[in-house]
């Protein structure tokens, strides 16, 4: 790849996520008032935010490119992001915009659940999509398809033209579509991307498909270039046209789940930017993905490439029948 500014320019979501660790059982289903859980925390949440955190903390020069509101929650949040090493040059700050606000309710097995707010007018405008951004960097990382929320698809299909143009590369994480958008509102969008990230559920949404190999298919009949099916506790699959594999987990327990799918997609876009070989980028992601299981947040736990490379020595693999 030739010298750009940046490694990574982040497109997408970025939240006010507030986590209550600890949520008993029966808080949707008792009866009581009040009940105890643990230490309430807030920080940056939302696909962007957490994957342009962990590529900082993995020692990846990155950028977030998106709006943010004025008043406190957006500087608090563009706080973090700066003391966590993303550049933020690039935000544009807009009394227009309010940042979705997150309640990650964590139960006690790690799983976790989302409440989110009423929020609107946070996404890219097709004003902001200008030459001289899009071709600084090396990746440009979407996070996620589904939640751009202003920026439609042909004004996102005119951001990935100009990076492509200047020889970056694409990859492309996806989320539930809770703006009601369709499965098939990005068909034209995939043959953009050289990697598409999606989860089971996500790939099960936009293509009907029940198996990850025809999921897989799907999305490079639409021109994606590779695909990387993750399949959560399963670990995870990867196809283009010239070869298809599996990669197994490493063994863990979580703590908290919320954010394991964008950390692995950061891992990957890290492995990918040192070269790596496709099996070891997704090797890279997987234990990315599970060291994030094993604290509470969805950024804030990896904190250095050598920290991920430790947990890779010294985490077994849990081998999948499959």
């Amino acid at each position: 790849m030739q010298q750009k500014k940046y490694d990574v320019i982040h497109i997408g979501e970025v939240n006010q996520d507030i986590t209550v660790p600890g949520v008993p059982d029966e808080f949707f289903t008792g009866e009581a008032d009040a009940y105890l859980c643990g230490r309430i925390k807030d920080g940056v949440g939302g696909d962007a935010g957490n994957q342009s955190i962990c590529v900082a903390n993995l020692g990846d020069c990155n950028a977030y490119f998106g709006r943010l509101e004025k008043g406190h929650v957006g500087d608090r949040l563009a706080g973090i992001l700066e003391e966590q090493g993303v550049d933020t040059s690039l935000v544009i700050r807009d009394e227009r915009c309010m940042t979705p606000r997150i309640i990650v309710n964590v139960f006690k097995d790690g799983s976790h659940r989302f409440l989110c707010s009423d929020a609107g007018n946070y996404g890219l405008l097709r004003e902001h999509i200008v030459p001289g951004t899009l071709d600084q960097t090396r990746v440009l990382a979407i996070g996620s398809l589904f939640v751009l929320d202003t920026l439609d698809a042909d004004a996102l299909a005119d951001a990935l033209q100009m990076c492509r143009d200047a020889g970056g590369v694409i990859v492309a994480d996806m989320t539930a579509d809770i703006k009601g958008l369709g499965p098939h509102y990005y068909d034209e969008i995939y043959r953009y991307i050289d990697y598409l990230t999606p989860s089971w559920d996500e790939a099960f949404y936009v293509t009907g498909k029940k198996h990850e190999q025809e999921m897989a298919e799907y999305f490079l009949e639409k021109g994606a270039g590779n695909v990387i099916i993750k399949l959560g506790s399963k670990g995870s699959y990867f196809r283009n046209r010239e070869k298809s594999f599996y990669m197994d987990p490493f063994e863990v327990t979580p703590v908290d789940t919320t954010g394991c799918g964008d950390n692995f997609t950061a891992g990957f876009i890290h492995a990918y930017l040192k070269g790596e070989s496709e099996e070891e980028c997704l090797r890279f992601a997987s234990a990315a993905g599970g060291l994030n299981s094993q604290g509470m947040g969805a950024s804030s736990y990896i904190r250095s490439e050598q920290m991920v490379l430790d947990f890779m020595e010294n985490t077994p693999v849990r081998h999948i029948e499959r």
